[in-house]
Parts: structure tokens; C-alpha cells; sequence
């Protein structure tokens, strides 16, 4: 056993384990082998893996690897170097993944862009790169974020509305005309409602809820695309307001707090919680429930929980010196006929016939004592944010207490014993920050007692000698603080001899002894905090969100927000516009257009004819009823959002045909873009039971004139997936023409007589941001023979 320490100590961890597996093998009757295995083996695995940690945060990665490999060498199970070996793994595809990420973004795939930035973040949570594009998207969200479910209708295009003091019931005859929006009034909406409002480029869904709030009305969607209209009044809001049951399985938090927090927020009444199931159930409107689901998804999080790594050493040294010649102390003249004689007869010469008597001897005194003790405790210990961990290394040593009755009989004594707790005594409270640092109170005592006797009563006298510290530290994570300086040096000097020559220099030793005393101890702590788990971080999209008004609960605000390729401008673009000419019954004063330019003339879809700049606006003609559709139809002159059959872009794929298991062919995906472009973005699949993907290579289209395109290619061969994205850089002009996007390399892998090539989810941006229209692409026809 002492040889596989040996080898521990010198470094060789695998062959001084192996010699102490041996030992334990041979001794299976010797627990203490077995003990020193077990115990010698934890020290090293966690010694190898603060120095991997060590090397990881440094960004020495592959040094990192071969640390967290050698400790699966020696305990294959340990759950934290499998981990910390996978996501060294994944991080070699960190730079790909962040190329991934920023062209997903940059074609408006923001979901996308946010799961992978979270893979990155939990590979490397300090890229730089990943932490812009954090920043980009939070940004976008908050720019766009909207909760609230919309209205799905036939038409998707913006609308601009233009009426002043028009009646409520003709703006909704014009908007259901247009938009196939059925409109069912509430009774005691009153008919003489007149609204006067002026929005463009604005969402339907927008615009109708500004239009019935500034006239105290409310909505009730009925299905897709059929609308309550109702007064805003209590009796009504109970009356046709939905209630939702909806039950929160709270993780994290108390449920008790949770309760208080709805209520104290949202005013819910109806509120029940399982303190057994830890679970919440409330009933109210579906926007109280989403702000609810939005409150707890930000409060309930998991506590942070850190390890803390101490260690403490106890130094204490006692030396002690006795060196010289102990002299009688005392002389006694005794008769020699046994009387007591006097000085006088002894001065009288009477001494003769006198015997003199010494109490002691003369003694020589030489005596040297050294005492080293070294008390080493390194106690592991995992706690939680804010929590106290006491850890208490030491005796508990018995002091008994009598307590002394009189009574009639004589005096009762009764003893109770009380302990009291010496040694290490350490107390840590931790405070863990977002910023990966841990603020920790310390509290360290370190005591020895000695047993000093008892009373006449009975009670035992304990004597204790303590040393105390107290302070509060605020490290990083990883980060080690050694608190030193507890020193306690004692010198005792006793001296013992014939006064007068014990003080003579040189010889005084000769007529006396010394007895030097001395005593040294020191503490010395060292603590290291490790995150395991800390409170996740949220954006302040999520933790900032509307909740309507003090009035009334709204998961979204009223709002307009422009829409149209040409809104900044202040055109109508592609809008449809609805006008109230003058002397229509009941449409008030008639204005020009404001979304129509000067002199043209609105028609259904957005169009306008003879459009002349600085010319009086000519009056539109009032919307007319089309002939009647099947329920939820579209009107037959409402516009159509499908894409026509042929478009500014178009995909086709070049070749297919047959390939034999084994071979290889290349299939190209061409585009043609009349429209330039900036990125894009697909999918392409495959069979993989048939064709193995072998490599996706980028075409020269988006980099015809030279220009340096990011290019990734994502591949889940499981699935047959293949996530392609080409972006442009940014600044750069759009592409166009017709060319090779990307070539696809497959192989035939089993013989299938069908296993098409196919793209999926194809989309093109263009300058701006657009989103140019693209046709559906045609498959590619493959087919394996063995």
C-alpha cells in the first residue's frame, strides 16, 4: 500500500491506483486497503478534473480533452467529465454553428436562430460572436414580439381606412365586403355609433381593434373569420367573455408564493393550489391566463446550487527546552543528639557536633521536546443559493454539571450533562449573482479543550482554547481564496537556581536551570466555489411584456404596426384602401385618400389609376356587395395570397436518373432569381436508408461577382435533412440570374426503385429584408439499382 501512495504522490495516478487495487484484492479482510483505494481514487479525480477545468476556461481545449479522458480512464461513469467530453466534442463546430445561427437571422428565421444560439451558448457562454447575436435578437424581439393570437383571415395584405364621423355598422359592411371578416352585432349595439379614423398600411385585425375600442366596444372571435361585436360594459363582458381552467405545475417556487403572486398581480379570485402536487389551478379570461403562464415561466426558476471546495490546515508546533543544574532550595542543621539547634550554637561552633540535611539532591536537568501536529480537513460541500452548510470536524466533549438540594435527609445532588462541540467548526452561506460570481459568509472556528478537574460539587471544568474568523468573500467561479495569517506564537521562560550567581553571565547556568517554552499555531483556509447550476439567464423580451391597461387585462396593447414594402415611404403599396366618399348616407364629411397618392382613383386590391401628382383627389365609388360565397369563403373579388405559378424565383434540379449501390452522382439545385438576392435559405431531402449524402457544395450564383458568401450546411443524416443557408455579406448588393445554388453529392446506399431528391422550405430575401416570392421546386427523380 505504501508503495501505490508513493506513486500517487509523484504523479503516476493510474500504475499507484492499480498497486492499491492489488493490495485490496489480496486483503479482502483488511478494510483499511480498501478505504485507501476508494478514498485516493475520489482526491485524484478531482484533482484531474479541476486542472481540465482549469485548462478549459483557459481555452486550452484540447489539453482539457486528454484531462477529461484520463479521468473516464480511471472512473468511467463520472457523469461530469462524459459531459464536459461531449461538449468539447460539439464545440469543434462552434464556428459553423454561429455561421448557422447569423444566417438564419439574417433571413428573418429568428426561431431558428434562437435554438441554435442556445446550443452555442451552452458550449461556450462567452463567445463573443454568440453574445452579438444574442443582442441582435433580443433587439428584434423586442422590436416585433407580439403574444397575442391574430385573427386569421383570407386576406393577408394591410389595409388603410379613411372615414370621418362614418357610421360603425357601414365601416364593418366595408371591411366584411373586403376582407370575408363576418361581422355579428350585439343587440345593444346602438346604431347610431358614428367613428372617425385614418390609418394605413396598418393590419386588419389592427385597425378593427382601434376602430371598436375609441367607441367602447369589444370583439369576440367565433371562429377564423367571424367577429362578436359587443358593448364594453361589465354585463356583457360577463356575459360573453370566455373563462379558461388552466393548471400550473410550479417547479421551482412555492406554490404558496405563486398564489400570492397572481393574485397580487393579475386579481384572479379563483385560485386553487395541492401543496402535495405543488401545483396552481386558476380560472379566468385567456389573457389573465397567458400573463400568468408569462409570470411564472420568469419566476419559477431552479435555485442556483454551488460546491464549495475547502480546505483547512491546522499547524501547531510545541517546543519545549530544559537545560542546567536544579539546586537544593533548602537547608536544615539538625543536633547530633536530636534537639533543635539554634543559630547561635551553630556560630558557636556547636556545628561540629551538628549534621546538616538538604531536601533534594543537586540534579542535573537536560530535556528537549519537540511536538508537530498537522490536523488537515478538506471537506466538499454543495449547497444552495442562500442556504447555510455547517460542517463540523471534531469531538463533542461531556461537561457535567451538579446541582446541590438540601433536604431533610441531607443534601440531594443531581448531575446533568451538557455538550460542548470542539474542533473544526465552519459555516458557509452562499450568495450566487448571474455573473457567475459567488458571495460567500464565512465563519471559522477552530478549538481544542483540556480537562482541568472538577468542583467540590461535582461540575466539570473544561478549559478551551478557540481561534475564530468571520468574513464575507465575493469570488468567480473556479476562483480560490486562501485566508492565512491566523497565528498564535507563545514563548515561556522559567528560571530556577541560587540567586545572585544565576544571573552571572556564561556560568549562570551552572547555579540554576531553565525551562523554555515554546508554542506556535497557525490556521490556514482555502475555498473555492463551483457553480453546478445557476439561474438561467432570460432576455428582457421575456421578462418585460404588456398586461393591458389598469382597467382591463391585455396579453397585447393596442396597437398599429405599418405594414408593406413601402410604409416608411408613406404609400399605399399593395394595401387595399377603404374611403367614404361624400353624400354617402351616413359616411359624414368625405376626405382625400391619404394612402392613395394625389389624383388617382382607389380599386379593390390596391391598385390606382391615373395617379398624377399635385392633383385634387377624385372621390372613390363605395364598395359593392359580390355575389354570394359558401361560408368562409373568400369574396370573389377579394385578393388571393397564393403564389402564382411562376415567380421572380424559381428552383429546378439538375440530374437524378439511376445510380448503382456504391456509385455516386451529383444532383444540382439551380436557380433562377429575376430579382436579385442577398440570401437564402432550404432544406433538402433525401431517403437515408437509400442514398448516403456524401457532401453539399455551394454553387457560383450568389458569388458571381466575386463576393465573399457565407455558406453552411447542417446535416441530419438520421432524418435525411440537410439545412442549407448562403447569405451575402452585408452592405453588398443582391444577386441575380440563373446559376448553381449549391451541388449535392449522394451515393446509393440500398436498391430502392424510388428515392427522390426533394427541396423543402425554400426561401429567398432580398435587399431590405424582403421576402421575394419563390415557385415550388420540382423533385428530383432517383432511383438505386443493386
Amino acid at each position: 500500500m505504501k508503495e501505490g501512495q508513493a506513486l500517487i504522490s509523484a504523479g503516476r495516478y493510474e500504475e499507484g491506483l492499480a498497486r492499491l487495487n492489488d493490495a485490496a484484492a489480496q486483503s479482502p479482510s483488511e478494510p483499511e486497503y480498501r478505504s485507501a483505494l476508494v478514498l485516493e481514487q475520489e482526491r485524484i479525480v478531482a484533482t484531474l478534473l479541476a486542472r481540465a477545468d482549469r485548462m478549459r476556461s483557459a481555452g486550452e481545449y484540447d489539453a482539457a480533452m486528454e484531462g477529461y479522458r484520463r479521468v473516464l480512464r480511471l472512473s468511467p461513469r463520472n457523469t461530469r467529465a462524459i459531459d464536459a467530453v461531449r461538449t468539447l466534442e460539439q464545440r469543434r463546430n462552434l464556428d459553423d454553428m454561429v455561421k448557422q445561427a447569423r444566417a438564419a437571422f439574417r433571413r428573418g428565421d429568428v426561431e431558428l436562430a434562437e435554438k441554435q444560439l442556445t446550443q452555442i451558448l451552452s458550449l461556450d457562454p462567452n463567445s463573443p460572436e454568440a453574445l452579438a447575436l444574442r443582442r441582435d435578437i433580443e433587439q428584434e424581439h423586442a422590436r416585433t414580439v407580439s403574444t397575442y393570437p391574430r385573427l386569421r383571415t383570407k386576406f393577408t395584405r394591410p389595409v388603410t381606412l379613411e372615414f370621418r364621423d362614418a357610421n360603425i355598422r357601414m365601416i364593418l359592411d366595408a371591411l366584411s365586403r373586403t376582407t370575408a371578416i363576418n361581422f355579428i352585432l350585439d343587440k345593444d349595439v346602438k346604431s347610431d355609433i358614428k367613428a372617425t379614423i385614418f390609418v394605413r398600411q396598418v393590419p386588419v385585425e389592427d385597425a378593427l381593434d382601434l376602430l371598436l375600442s375609441q367607441n367602447q366596444l369589444e370583439k369576440k372571435v367565433i371562429n377564423d373569420n367571424t367577429v362578436l361585436v359587443y358593448p364594453n360594459t361589465p354585463a356583457k363582458i360577463r356575459e360573453y367573455q370566455d373563462w379558461v381552467i388552466r393548471t400550473f405545475f410550479i417547479t421551482n417556487m412555492d406554490v404558496k408564493q405563486a398564489q400570492t403572486l397572481i393574485k397580487t398581480m393579475l386579481k384572479t379570485k379563483d385560485l386553487f393550489i395541492d401543496e402535495k402536487l405543488n401545483s396552481l389551478t386558476m380560472r379566468d379570461s385567456p389573457d389573465a391566463v397567458r400573463l400568468a403562464e408569462k409570470l411564472l415561466q420568469a419566476q419559477d426558476q431552479a435555485e442556483g446550487e454551488v460546491v464549495l471546495e475547502v480546505e483547512l490546515l491546522d499547524v501547531s508546533r510545541d517546543k519545549i527546552l530544559d537545560l542546567g543544574l536544579e539546586w537544593p532550595s533548602t537547608f536544615t542543621v539538625l543536633p547530633a543528639e536530636g534537639g533543635a539547634a539554634t543559630l547561635l550554637s551553630s556560630l558557636r561552633g556547636s556545628i561540629n557536633s551538628s549534621r546538616i540535611g538538604i531536601d533534594r539532591p543537586l540534579q542535573a536537568r537536560v530535556q528537549q521536546q519537540n511536538t508537530d501536529v498537522n490536523t488537515l480537513a478538506s471537506p466538499r460541500i454543495r449547497v444552495r443559493n442562500k442556504d447555510k452548510a455547517k460542517i463540523h470536524i471534531g469531538d463533542r466533549i461531556p461537561i457535567v454539571n451538579a446541582t446541590s438540594v438540601p433536604s431533610t435527609q441531607g443534601p440531594v445532588t443531581t448531575e446533568t450533562v451538557q455538550y460542548l462541540d470542539t474542533g473544526i467548526k465552519l459555516e458557509v452561506e452562499p450568495t450566487i449573482y448571474q455573473s457567475d460570481e459567488v458571495a460567500i459568509k464565512v465563519v471559522l472556528e477552530v478549538s481544542d479543550s483540556t480537562n482541568t478537574g472538577t468542583t467540590n460539587n461535582g461540575t466539570t471544568l473544561v478549559q478551551v482554547r478557540t481561534s475564530n474568523a468571520s468574513t464575507t468573500l465575493r469570488l468567480k467561479n473556479g476562483e480560490t481564496q486562501i485566508l492565512a495569517g491566523l497565528i498564535r506564537n507563545d514563548h515561556n521562560n522559567t528560571a530556577d537556581g541560587v540567586p545572585g550567581l544565576l544571573d552571572v553571565p556564561a556560568v549562570g547556568r551552572l547555579f540554576g536551570s531553565n525551562n523554555d517554552h515554546w508554542t506556535k499555531r497557525e490556521l490556514v483556509l482555502s475555498i473555492t466555489p463551483r457553480i453546478v447550476r445557476n439561474t438561467p439567464y432570460l432576455p428582457p423580451y421575456q421578462l418585460e411584456f404588456s398586461s393591458g391597461t389598469e382597467g382591463s387585462l391585455r396579453s397585447r396593447p393596442l396597437s398599429l404596426s405599418l405594414q408593406g414594402p413601402d410604409a416608411a415611404s408613406g404609400t399605399a403599396g399593395d394595401a387595399v384602401t377603404l374611403t367614404a366618399p361624400p353624400g354617402t348616407p351616413g359616411a359624414g364629411t368625405g376626405t382625400a385618400t391619404p394612402g392613395v397618392p394625389a389624383g388617382a382613383t382607389p380599386l379593390p386590391g390596391g391598385g390606382s389609376r391615373g395617379a398624377t401628382r399635385g392633383r385634387t383627389a377624385t372621390p372613390a365609388a363605395p364598395v359593392t356587395a359580390p355575389p354570394a360565397a359558401a361560408p368562409g369563403a373568400a369574396p370573389a373579388g377579394a385578393p388571393q395570397s397564393a403564389a402564382p405559378a411562376t415567380g421572380p424565383v424559381a428552383l429546378t434540379l439538375d440530374g437524378g436518373g439511376s445510380v448503382k449501390v456504391g456509385e455516386d452522382t451529383t444532383i444540382n439545385v439551380r436557380l433562377r432569381a429575376d430579382q436579385p438576392l442577398v440570401s437564402t435559405a432550404f432544406q433538402i431531402a433525401y431517403d437515408p436508408k437509400a442514398v448516403k449524402l456524401l457532401d453539399v457544395t455551394e454553387g457560383e450564383l450568389l458569388k458571381s461577382d466575386g463576393a465573399a458568401t457565407t455558406f453552411s450546411a447542417r446535416r441530419d443524416d438520421a432524418a435525411g435533412m440537410v439545412f442549407v443557408g448562403i447569405s451575402r455579406p452585408a452592405g453588398t448588393e443582391g444577386s441575380s440570374g440563373d446559376g448553381a445554388l449549391v451541388h449535392v453529392h449522394v451515393q446509393g446506399l440500398a436498391a430502392a426503385p424510388s428515392a427522390p431528391v426533394r427541396v423543402t422550405g425554400f426561401s429567398a430575401i432580398g435587399p431590405n429584408n424582403r421576402i421575394v416570392p419563390a415557385a415550388p421546386a420540382a423533385s428530383a427523380e432517383l432511383a438505386v439499382e443493386p
